[in-house]
């Protein structure tokens, strides 16, 4: 099982295809599965690399809750980077993963050569609303573990939309879901989700970035769609991408669209075939 001891943590990883490096980063209780449809297409022109995030999957959960934020999250990544011998590559995420994904490219633009960005920043506004929902996530890990959250989650509007495409899609969310620590997604909730910074507060920093980028957003994805707007305006190199139908989960949502985006956006063509 491939894993890496880093930054104080043992982060478990994948990596499929050759070529230049891809890293997707997922979202808060997806895990490394949710991008298999992304593997699989990416893997064909990159070498792509995925992780569960600490507190989820195969990952180390540590129990104290001091081990979790926003910042650590990054360290994390910049340290399995260094790990793998990464120097520089694609840095793309979904939501946290794009939280994470952002500020890994505010904090370290030499090792991004492009940065994709979807369905990110969801608490910039309905700061409320939000704090509210993520009580209610804390009090059903803390309430009944994780298989009490998965039952609530597949209801949430974050989920719904995707799990509504039928039975396949609820098995596979569930299979995402039922993966993680309690303890990790509880100290997630309170300790990134709950206290990370509003993407209008990076405003002056986000103007300074100069990181070639693909904002991707559902268009019914209510809680990211004036952030994204927001970013699009301040990132002097974003491409922003609205994919029509789908919601908060565009690149399970909408495989075929989220990946047709990105192979855009990075202008990858298919491997030659060998001569025979």
């Amino acid at each position: 099982m491939p894993s890496a001891r880093v930054n104080g943590v043992s982060l478990y990883y994948e990596a499929a295809g050759r070529g230049a490096p891809l890293v997707l980063v997922h979202g808060f209780a997806c895990g490394i599965r949710s991008w298999d449809p992304q593997v699989r297409a990416l893997s064909l022109h990159r070498r792509v690399l995925t992780y569960d995030v600490r507190g989820h999957g195969l990952s180390e959960a540590p129990p104290e809750a001091e081990a979790y934020s926003q910042a650590t999250l990054v360290a994390d990544l910049h340290a399995l980077l260094t790990h793998l011998k990464i120097g520089r590559a694609v840095v793309g995420g979904l939501s946290m993963g794009g939280n994470i994904a952002l500020n890994f490219a505010l904090a370290h633009p030499a090792m991004v050569s492009a940065l994709i960005v979807a369905d990110t920043g969801a608490g910039s506004d309905g700061a409320g609303d939000w704090a509210a929902g993520l009580r209610v996530f804390w009090d059903a890990l803390n309430g009944g573990g994780v298989e009490a959250f998965t039952d609530m989650a597949v209801q949430h509007p974050l989920f719904a939309r995707y799990v509504a495409q039928g039975p396949e899609a609820e098995r596979f969310i569930r299979a995402c879901l039922m993966t993680h620590h309690a303890r990790g997604l509880a100290h997630t909730v309170l300790e990134v989700l709950a206290k990370r910074p509003s993407l209008y507060s990076l405003d002056a920093r986000l103007r300074e970035l100069r990181v070639p980028t693909l904002l991707i957003v559902g268009e019914y994805d209510t809680p990211c769609l004036k952030v994204h707007r927001f970013l699009a305006d301040v990132i002097p190199k974003a491409k922003h991408v609205v994919l029509r139908g789908a919601g908060h989960l565009t690149n399970l949502e909408s495989p075929s669209a989220f990946n047709a985006a990105v192979t855009s956006f990075l202008r990858l063509r298919p491997s030659p075939r060998p001569r025979h």
